[in-house]
This record gives structure tokens, C-alpha cells and sequence, in this order.
């Protein structure tokens, strides 16, 4: 799926299911109804988005671990995983974020950790709705569209990181 023509939402826009199993997301306010905004700007700039509710799983890197040794043979946890739900099933399919490796890379880059989970969470329902990033152009086009999402609730440049010394 790519941007172009604007694709009319639902009157009450992208549904999102959060599941909180670790404590330290429960402490970010607003992270769902941000999340919520953002995707909704995004998917509003496709032709076609997936139809339904995304579960957004929001545990630790031990569960995140877990997964990613499951479906993706690598056995570390990592930021953010998206598992996209077969078009029968009617739905777009599930995100995981892993709250400590969340919390590291939002203080390594000097990012609050809601503006840091509220991209992980669009990077992921973007994968859901066909976007990559292997390519040099389609993370272009992947990476343009999260900006212009975010920028509507005034977080920045997520590419745009500080560099340690």
C-alpha cells in the first residue's frame, strides 16, 4: 500500500486495542489517544488501509524476546514487532513494543518515551498496511509519511537524532 488519495476513515477513526502487561507503560499518559491521532492522519493518506482493530501488545523485552525467537529465528528483543493478520481474517493484524528497549533507545536519543512508543506504534500499523523500509525509496516514502503523522501532534523529526560523542 502506498500514499496517495485520501482514504475516508470511520467516523471513529483507527481502532486500536491496547493490551498493558508491563507496569511502566500504564505510567504514559495519553499514549492511546495520541496513537490514535497519528494513525488516523497516516491512514487517511492511503488509498487503501486495512479495516479493523490492531491489538497493540505492550509488554517487555522478555515477551518481545520470546516473539521475535518465535517468528523471526533472532533471539533479542527489539523495539517495536508488527505481525500482519491474513486480508481473510478481516482485520490488520498485531503490534508489540518492548517497554525497556522503549525506554533505553527514548533515552539514549533524549526523546520522551511517549513521543518515542507513539512512532513505534505508527511504524508498526504502517507495516500492517504494506509499507517496508528495505528498500532505499520505500523507507523514504515509509519515513516521509510517519513525519507528517507526527508532526500533527507536535513531535519531531523521529530520524533526527542526537548523536552521542
Amino acid at each position: 500500500m502506498r500514499a496517495g488519495k485520501a482514504n475516508p476513515m470511520s467516523e471513529t477513526g483507527p481502532r486500536l486495542d491496547f493490551i498493558i502487561e508491563h507496569d511502566g507503560w500504564a505510567a504514559i499518559d495519553g499514549l492511546q489517544a495520541r496513537c490514535e491521532v497519528v494513525i488516523e492522519n497516516a491512514l487517511s493518506q492511503l488509498e487503501h488501509a486495512r479495516p479493523g482493530t490492531t491489538a497493540v501488545l505492550l509488554t517487555d523485552d522478555k515477551s518481545v524476546q520470546s516473539l521475535n525467537g518465535k517468528f523471526r529465528g533472532k533471539d533479542k528483543p527489539t523495539n517495536v514487532l508488527s505481525f500482519p493478520a491474513p486480508e481473510i481474517e478481516g482485520y490488520p493484524g498485531d503490534v508489540a513494543l518492548a517497554f525497556e528497549t522503549c525506554a533505553a533507545e527514548a533515552e539514549r536519543d533524549g526523546k520522551r518515551l511517549l513521543d518515542h512508543a507513539t512512532h513505534l506504534v505508527l511504524h508498526g500499523v504502517l507495516h500492517l498496511n504494506g509499507f517496508d523500509h528495505i528498500e532505499e525509496d520505500e523507507a523514504e516514502e515509509m519515513e516521509a509519511l510517519e513525519r507528517d503523522a507526527l508532526k500533527s501532534v507536535g513531535i519531531s523529526d523521529p530520524y533526527n537524532v542526537r548523536m552521542e560523542p
